[in-house]
């Protein structure tokens, strides 16, 4: 009987995801269930910093966020996927995958053994969507698994970026969660453009969760391309450099005029460095 309801709770679990979020104004902020619109296939190894993260009961997993490999033990991803994310059960990361039912000899599952949420994260919508995953074991780098290069502390990026995850393809509220990784390329919407945009969508009286400091944001081009929540916790990035978590969005996904908004990981150097003792040289 006890084994029957614990199954139970973890379809019930299952169901209710990905929904997380907050309601406000016209449209509803979006977090962790992630999307990528309009996007196409990655290649093997095209982006080996890339990894899912994974929830899981009585050992069935579901891609819940993804992440940016960071050195050997640690992982960079949203703090919304930590707080949002059910305590019960067990959290993984896979890396080496470019389709997450993928049986390749780079293929690595890794147990999460403690969570860092950047200390000014309050949850919900807000700045500060920052945290760090630590593995219990190493992860070993090869052509598929590799990590991410950190931007310059303070920078502030523009032109042109690379979004990467495995979220829901869908522009209407009934997900379709591909297999195989996504990718586009996607241009950096100033801050001043970006919040005009999100005041426009905003009822009389609503906040702007958009921070300056803590967040840069992208804009659907021709087609709607982007992210919506984006991914969340999975990168968004400039020749190899995480410049961007996928951190909220607005729903339906590939809303016209709806940016996505990302936490600005240069923001975050001396968060990442205090506590990752490991990075590369």
């Amino acid at each position: 009987m006890k084994l029957f309801f614990v199954f139970a709770l973890f379809i019930a679990l299952v169901s209710a995801k990905p929904s997380p979020g907050l309601k406000i104004g016209r449209r509803s902020f979006l977090h962790p269930g992630a999307r990528i619109i309009n996007g196409n296939d990655a290649t093997e190894g095209q982006y080996p910093y890339q990894i899912s993260y994974q929830w899981g009961i009585l050992g069935v997993f579901e891609h819940v966020c993804g992440g940016s490999i960071l050195s050997p033990t640690f992982i960079l991803t949203a703090g919304h996927c930590v707080t949002e994310v059910p305590e019960i059960g067990a959290h993984k990361i896979v890396a080496g995958i470019t389709e997450l039912n993928e049986k390749n000899n780079e293929r690595q599952e890794i147990n999460v053994v403690q969570k860092i949420v950047h200390p000014n994260f309050t949850g919900g919508v807000g700045p500060n969507d920052v945290a760090l995953l630590k593995l219990a074991t190493p992860l070993v780098f090869g052509d598929l698994v590799k990590p991410v290069v950190l931007p310059e502390a303070d920078s502030v990026p523009s032109g042109d970026s690379v979004l990467t995850g495995w979220g829901s393809t869908s522009t209407t509220v009934i997900p379709v969660l591909p297999n195989h990784l996504q990718t586009v390329t996607i241009p950096i919407l100033e801050y001043t453009d970006c919040k005009l945009a999100i005041d426009a969508l905003l009822n009389d009286g609503e906040e702007n969760p958009l921070s300056e400091v803590s967040n840069i944001c992208t804009h659907p081009v021709a087609n709607g391309e982007g992210a919506c929540s984006g991914d969340s916790g999975g990168p968004l990035a400039q020749n190899g450099t995480v410049i961007g978590i996928v951190s909220w969005g607005f729903t339906p996904c590939g809303s016209e005029k709806a940016p996505s908004v990302y936490t600005r990981v240069s923001n975050f150097i001396d968060f990442i460095k205090e506590n990752v003792n490991d990075l590369p040289k």
